[in-house]
Order: structure tokens, then C-alpha cells, then sequence
């Protein structure tokens, strides 16, 4: 019994890192890989071949073995930054498929017998020679990796992970690296299951391909889900469940003939009534109670809590705060935003020709047109959502034509969309405090600098709620995105934008779907921007009356062509633009 209890004992942290490296993955970046049993084994393999073959010391011996792990990612992380979530889970099949293939099939691996007679591990000189010995090396290493992940979770790069797992495009849109953090997290999660691989190969001193199947990665996704998804401390109830339930029900009376079909049933059942009642997960809670107990924390250290005003429905805007809020950024230098003479065609159809326009600093911009114009498209073009077939966009004296979104936006050209794209599942402070996080600061090696201890994130912290603030919503910081009225989530959605601290702003019908009194708000908001005479703006709006209120400027859009361009009475008093807007016989 003893000898049981200490076996169960090992493989329990095992089974917990393996737990927490997935959950970096589903819970809090919303992917699922189905290759984690995979990489799993890579560890496995890499540490015992390293031993056994070449005698290597177990830390080495583990650490590339992660590494390998890994680097073997890598392209599965690419491909999750590429592909939609139905063609990433395919492809983590294959590649799960094909790691099998090769543990069976590789001479190095012992092909389908696998490998045996795995010498105990051994520390600074010293073999450890029990099973307890190595059941409490099993402890550090889960102890170590707790304390690892908890800090990269809690960090801007899981804010930003978070934000990924919401709105790609979204989070894009703000400058933020989407392809980079997605490979990145698939490495860094392979890595910790090649730690837990290898951490296993030195408990059963054998493995072979047969353990490192799908099943095992459907019992990896069993831990994530049934402890709680983005539960940080989930994986430990969930790895419990999936790893003592069966060990206990083996202990029942019943029938030798029957027990195999009973406990599966009784273990499924388990499952299921988890799964009821606890749809988050064991562990799994609410996101605002979880933001306002954070905030609660952070009064508790700063002394005192900080108030401010929002009402419901309309946010009352502060424009003299929100004003001294965006100064307190970085100075934007003055740069145009132009295009000369660019033009996209879809399928041969000729969207956009030949199109030259400026977006001035000090001047919001409309551009108008009936539908079918080539307003969005030129606007796609613009930010980077589309690539021009011809001609060239220039921002300030650089070229821009070739660059992404991303790219542009941490350049100063950032963009919304026709809807709403919040991160709806996090709050309105984590919206706010994603946009105004330094891309610099959101890499895993970044949040274990210098910087990272001296309270810098706690810095961007104060300046979200400071512009949350100005923007009327911050006695609403902690609920969700998705709760907000539509003209909160307007509002929202501006304030995002300005937290990056960009000079030109590329707005898609920023005000459809509001009222006269929300349109009045976010039209002298959008009348304060400019006014600094450094930023500028871009609408694209079907709303003459918005254009009217707003615009210093309008350029003129049919058929993909720019036919004029002048201040709104200009253009608005010609009959002739005015029967082509209306669709009328010019």
C-alpha cells in the first residue's frame, strides 16, 4: 500500500503540470491543440534517451528535453496563428498522429517496445535511488512551474492572451503581435509538457508509444475542463479527479467480470454531474468577481480605493480629464496619412481605382459615397486589412504599403471596425489596460525583468482607470465588455483606440446605432482629439447629418473611384453628388 500510495503520489504533480501547461493554451489563449500527448511524449523520450544513452545528469537531461519539445511546436504555433480553429484542430491531429508514428517506428526510440530500464535519475552527483526520493523531485519541479506560470498569467502577456483568445482582429487592430504571442504560447506550453514527460519517464523508468496516444491528450483536456477553464488553480482538482477517481472506484466490490464497464460508467457519471453543476469548471469563477477582488487587492496595497462617476446609459464624457489623461502619453509627432493612386480588384472586378487622398492632422476626414462606392474597401486598404494591387500609402515620409495591420497600428495608424469588436469576455478596465500595455512589455521574457517588479504594469493599471475616468465608465471597470450599453460599448471602443496613443484614428461608422445624446458625446470627443492639431481622423459614415456635425473635410466615393473632394457644404450642396448618392439619373 505504501509503494501505491507513493507511486500515485509521483504521478499526481505530473499530471498537474500537464494540466497547467494546457490550460495555458485553452483556457486562457483559446486553443486546442490536440498534440499535447505528443509533445508530452517528446519530453519523455528526449530526457530518457539522454540519460540512458549518454549518461547526462537529469537537469540537463529534462531541460532539453523540453526544449525540444518546444522547438517541435513551433510550427504548430505557426500554424495556430494562421489558421482558423477547425484547421488548427485538424492539423494537431497529425501532428500527434505522426509524433506516434515516429516513437513506433524509430530505431533511437525502441520503436513499439519502447524503452526500458531507464536508470534513475541523478542530481548534482547523487543518484536518487527511491521512488519517494523521486516522487518528491516531482513536487519542486510542479512547485517551480506554479510559480512560473502564476507570474505569466498574471502579466500583460496573459492579458494579452486573454484578449487573443476574444478578438484576433481586434487585438491586431491595436498594434498587437497576434502571430508572435500565439507561437510563443504553443512553445512555452509544449516546453512545460516536455518537463512533465520527462519528469514521467523517470517515475515508471519505461515508456513506450503507447502512453503518449490521443487518449492521453483527451485526458490532458479532461484535467483543463473538469478543474475549470483560465482556473489558474483548476489543474490540481482536475488532475485529482482524472487521476484518484479511478484508483478509488478500483477499490469497490465489485465483480471481477463487471468492473472494468461499472467503474467507467460511475467515472463518466462523475464527470458529467461536475460538468452540470460546475459548467465553469470545479474551480472555474465569474470574471468580474474575479477583477473586482484584483482591484479590491490593489486599493488594499495602495491605502485606499479611488472613485469615480458613470451613469447609465450615456457615459458622461470629462473631456478636460480624458484631455490631460492623452497628453500624459507620448507626444505624437505630425505625420499624413496619404495614398497615391491605389487600386484592388476582387475576381476582376475593379473595387478600387486609382484612388490619391490625404487624411490631414487637425482634420477628421468622411469619406462618403453610395453603397457599392469602395468606402470600406478604401478604408481596408488604408489600415492594412487589404493589400493594394497598385499604387502606394505612405505615413509621414515612410512607406507603408507592404506593412500589416499591426505594423501600422504601432506606427500611429489605428483602426475600428463596423461593429462593436470588444474583448467582451474580459472587463472594460482589461479592454482599456490591453491597449495601453507597451507591445515591449508583453513577452514572457519581459515579465521577468527588472521592469516587471518596480510596478510598471500597476503604472499602465492607474493610467486605464484614469482614462476610464474621462470616458465616464469607470464605476463600470469591472464588468464585462459584453454588459455595457451599445453606447458605452461606443464609447469603449474610442477609448481603446486613444489608450494606444496613436496620431491617426481610421473609424468605421463610429456613430451607427446611436442616439442624439450618445452622438453628441462621442462627436465632441472626436471634435477634442483633433484639436491639438498632431492627430488625425478618418470616418467612414453614411449619416449626412453625422457628416455635417463632424467633418472638416469629405472626399466624394463612387464606383471605386474619388471624384471630389472639399469642406461638407461643398460637396453636399452639388446636385449632381447628391443625385449620384440618392442613386438618381445624373
Amino acid at each position: 500500500m505504501s509503494y501505491y500510495l507513493i507511486s500515485l503520489l509521483g504521478l499526481l504533480p505530473i499530471f498537474v503540470i500537464l494540466g497547467i501547461s494546457f490550460n495555458l493554451l485553452l483556457g486562457y489563449g483559446g486553443l486546442l491543440s490536440v498534440s499535447h500527448g505528443g509533445f508530452f511524449g517528446v519530453g519523455a523520450y528526449g530526457t530518457a534517451i539522454l540519460i540512458k544513452d549518454y549518461q547526462l545528469e537529469f537537469l540537463p537531461a529534462v531541460l532539453i528535453g523540453a526544449v525540444i519539445a518546444g522547438v517541435m511546436s513551433l510550427s504548430v504555433g505557426y500554424a495556430a496563428g494562421r489558421l482558423s480553429d477547425e484547421f488548427l484542430f485538424i492539423v494537431t491531429i497529425a501532428v500527434q498522429v505522426a509524433l506516434v508514428e515516429l516513437f513506433n517506428n524509430l530505431e533511437l526510440t525502441g520503436r513499439s517496445a519502447g524503452i526500458a530500464g531507464i536508470p534513475r535519475p541523478t542530481l548534482f552527483g547523487q543518484q536518487l535511488e527511491s521512488s519517494t526520493q523521486v516522487m518528491m523531485l516531482s513536487w519542486v519541479f510542479l512547485a517551480i512551474i506554479t510559480a512560473v506560470c502564476w507570474r505569466v498569467v498574471h502579466s500583460p502577456y496573459g492579458r494579452l492572451l486573454k484578449a487573443l483568445r476574444e478578438d484576433v482582429p481586434a487585438a491586431r487592430s491595436l498594434g498587437k503581435r497576434a502571430l508572435w504571442t500565439k507561437v510563443t504560447v504553443f512553445a512555452f506550453s509544449s516546453a512545460i509538457a516536455g518537463v512533465a514527460g520527462g519528469l514521467y519517464a523517470m517515475h515508471t523508468l519505461y515508456i513506450s508509444p503507447a502512453e503518449f496516444t490521443l487518449d492521453r491528450t483527451v485526458e490532458i483536456l479532461s484535467i483543463t475542463i473538469i478543474g475549470g477553464l483560465a482556473a489558474y488553480w483548476g489543474p490540481f482538482v482536475g488532475a485529482l479527479v482524472v487521476l484518484a477517481l479511478p484508483e478509488l472506484l478500483s477499490f469497490a466490490n465489485i465483480p471481477d467480470s463487471v468492473a472494468g464497464p461499472v467503474n467507467g460508467i460511475i467515472y463518466t457519471l462523475v464527470v458529467l454531474l461536475i460538468l452540470i453543476y460546475r459548467p465553469r469548471g470545479v474551480l472555474g469563477r465569474d470574471p468580474v468577481k474575479v477583477a473586482e477582488r484584483n482591484a479590491q487587492r490593489r486599493s488594499v496595497k495602495r491605502g485606499g480605493s479611488r472613485r469615480g462617476g458613470a451613469g447609465e446609459g450615456v457615459p458622461d464624457v470629462d473631456h478636460g480629464l480624458f484631455e490631460r489623461v492623452v497628453e500624459a502619453g507620448a507626444v505624437p509627432e505630425v505625420k499624413t496619412l496619404r495614398s497615391e493612386g491605389i487600386g484592388i480588384s476582387f475576381g476582376g472586378v475593379k473595387a478600387v481605382d486609382d484612388v490619391t487622398l490625404s487624411v490631414r492632422p487637425g482634420t477628421i476626414t468622411a469619406l462618403v459615397g453610395p453603397n457599392g462606392a469602395g468606402k470600406t474597401t478604401v478604408f481596408n486598404l488604408l489600415s492594412g486589412a487589404l493589400r493594394a494591387d497598385t499604387g502606394k500609402t505612405f505615413y509621414g515620409d515612410q512607406d507603408i504599403s507592404r506593412l500589416s495591420v499591426e505594423r501600422r497600428a504601432q506606427l500611429g495608424v489605428v483602426r475600428s471596425f463596423q461593429e462593436v469588436r470588444l474583448f467582451e469576455g474580459m472587463t472594460v478596465q482589461e479592454n482599456i489596460h490591453v491597449a495601453v500595455t507597451d507591445i515591449r512589455h508583453e513577452t514572457i521574457a519581459s515579465q521577468f525583468t527588472p521592469g516587471a517588479w518596480r510596478g510598471r504594469d500597476q503604472a499602465d493599471a492607474d493610467r486605464a482607470e484614469d482614462m476610464l475616468r474621462g470616458l465616464g465608465l469607470y464605476d463600470k471597470r469591472h464588468a464585462l465588455a459584453r454588459d455595457l450599453s451599445y453606447a458605452e460599448q461606443k464609447m469603449l471602443m474610442m477609448g481603446r483606440l486613444l489608450a494606444t496613443g496613436a496620431s491617426c484614428y481610421l473609424l468605421d461608422e463610429p456613430m451607427s446605432g446611436l442616439d442624439q445624446a450618445a452622438r453628441s458625446q462621442l462627436s465632441e470627443l472626436l471634435r477634442q482629439i483633433v484639436s491639438d492639431g498632431s492627430t488625425s481622423i478618418c470616418i467612414v459614415e453614411h449619416s449626412m447629418q453625422v457628416v455635417r456635425e463632424v467633418a472638416s473635410w469629405v472626399m466624394f466615393l463612387d464606383r471605386g473611384c474619388l471624384l471630389t473632394e472639399g469642406t461638407p457644404e461643398t460637396v453636399m450642396n452639388d446636385p449632381e453628388l447628391t443625385a449620384i448618392y440618392f442613386g438618381r439619373p445624373v
